[in-house]
């Protein structure tokens, strides 16, 4: 089969602009490929629009030539965001009008919590995969090719048949995912993702154009109550050997010639050995590279041990997911249990090692926050000795323990829980917005805390070093956390 896995642009509302390699349809198009299938890779994040007046016209132009020319036998779109969604919905209509027999599947953690609703209203999607697709998208493929209308049979799979919609929940997870092939980085142009790295952090003066994302496992055993990934990733963390890891590393040091990576895992560090593991292999292998942890490490599964091996071995920016200065809110109601001595063990650890840009996530707005809690956090802001501060106004995101409470309690503002499957207005300018009332807290108070904190976040961003990285150039003093990227 001829299979077309398109890549959504970034939507024009996003501040931030940087975008990664699409490693979620590379891994897709590696599988299918093994199976047999031919594979193209449309990826509108790369486009280079500054001489078009409608980007809109442009990437639809791009995709109806892309049709014409491969006539796929499959299309399947990748959906990271929820907030790219309205775009993925409106390239399957184009896709079915072009070629109105070419089946489509969207994928993604979107699809998996709102897979009724998409199926129900959203004609020009066929089906959606649930989770982790490597399997359910082979299963698919396979059965297509066959003849088979079996679609109950295909676990992860959300299809309609005789009118009716059909979700097969994800059971079973991949557990040696040592077996799952790198990602198929040659069907894309790798100079493609270039961007302008002068200003990036770079204490190695490595030369490199990009940073490469390595997923090396998958999902988290915590249940954070503003946190969704589970649904897509399962209830299990589940690692890739250090030897695998490390071997895709050096084959893409080797043949493509980057040496800057960033581990977009969901809790990379949380056993401490296989941490030590890799980076014992990528210190054996010699490989001179340096890598980041954009997505937040859990500061649980830190020690002088581990933070010093992993700067040893490359590491140069680090991502600290404290979320709130009040032990109440970060552990009671978050259920991060993590306690306030850890957090400052923790940074006065990356303080011994001058070559490391430490950022610091914190959120705001939980239900049960307080003017005492808010007062917490303000003076953890204060204390810590980072060089970047993001504060997140709480996102509800749907699927998480936080989103039914703030159903369940009215608590939900500016959300519309009919059109969540559709609706991207969560995703614009969370830093100016408020999506959950606290109990017994205004919206006023919340925003008068952000302005309040503004100064402090302007200080830490004053007293960094002076080369940073793209994400730090826009938007410092409002700068979204980790809730926007994989989360949701």
């Amino acid at each position: 089969m001829r299979v077309l896995l398109v890549n959504p642009p970034i939507p024009a509302s996003y501040y931030n602009t940087e975008y990664y390699l699409p490693s979620g349809l590379l891994y897709l198009a590696a599988v299918l490929r093994d199976q047999g299938e031919t594979l193209r890779i449309l990826d509108m994040k790369t486009f280079d629009l500054d001489l078009y007046a409608d980007p809109q016209a442009v990437y639809e132009a791009k995709l109806q030539d892309v049709l014409l020319a491969f006539k796929p036998d499959l299309i399947g779109m990748g959906c990271l965001f929820s907030g790219n969604f309205p775009q993925v919905l409106s390239f399957s209509v184009l896709c079915k009008r072009v070629s109105p027999q070419t089946p489509i599947i969207v994928g993604g953690i979107h699809a998996t919590i709102h897979a009724h609703d998409i199926l129900t209203h959203c004609p020009s999607i066929d089906w959606l995969a649930l989770g982790e697709a490597e399997e359910t998208i082979v299963q698919l493929v396979h059965a297509v090719k066959n003849g088979s209308r079996a679609w109950d049979k295909i676990e992860g799979l959300a299809y309609r048949s005789d009118g009716a919609v059909g979700v097969n929940a994800k059971q079973r997870y991949m557990r040696d995912i040592d077996q799952i092939p790198f990602p198929a980085y040659d069907l894309v142009n790798m100079a493609d993702y270039y961007v302008d790295t002068a200003q990036w952090h770079n204490p190695k003066q490595l030369s490199f154009n990009t940073s490469i994302p390595i997923v090396s496992s998958r999902s988290c055993p915590h249940r954070c109550t503003f946190c969704s990934m589970y649904r897509a990733m399962g209830p299990r963390w589940r690692a890739r050997s250090a030897e695998n890891v490390v071997d895709e590393i050096e084959f893409v040091v080797r043949t493509y010639g980057q040496s800057h990576f960033s581990f977009m895992d969901d809790n990379f560090t949380f056993n401490k050995e296989r941490t030590l593991a890799i980076c014992r292999e990528i210190a054996q292998r010699g490989l001179n590279i340096q890598f980041e942890t954009p997505n937040g490490l859990s500061m649980k599964t830190l020690d002088k041990e581990v933070l010093d091996a992993l700067v040893e071995a490359g590491l140069i920016r680090v991502s600290l997911a404290i979320e709130s200065g009040s032990d109440f809110i970060r552990n009671r109601i978050m259920g991060k249990h993590l306690s306030q001595e850890k957090i400052y063990e923790v940074i006065k650890l990356t303080k011994a090692h001058a070559q490391l840009y430490v950022k610091a996530f914190f959120i705001i707005g939980m239900p049960e926050e307080t003017l005492h809690t808010l007062d917490q956090t303000y003076e953890m802001i204060q204390n810590i000795d980072v060089d970047r501060v993001y504060i997140q106004n709480v996102l509800p995101f749907p699927g998480t323990a936080l989103f039914e409470q703030a159903l369940r309690d009215g608590l939900l503002l500016d959300v519309d829980v009919e059109t969540l499957y559709r609706d991207d207005g969560m995703y614009i300018s969370n830093w100016d917005r408020f999506f959950v009332k606290p109990y017994e807290l205004s919206i006023e108070q919340l925003q008068q805390f952000r302005v309040r904190c503004a100064p402090l976040i302007s200080k830490h961003a004053q007293a960094q070093r002076p080369k940073i990285g793209a994400a730090e150039t826009a938007k410092p003093e409002f700068a979204s956390s980790h809730l926007v990227r994989p989360t949701q």
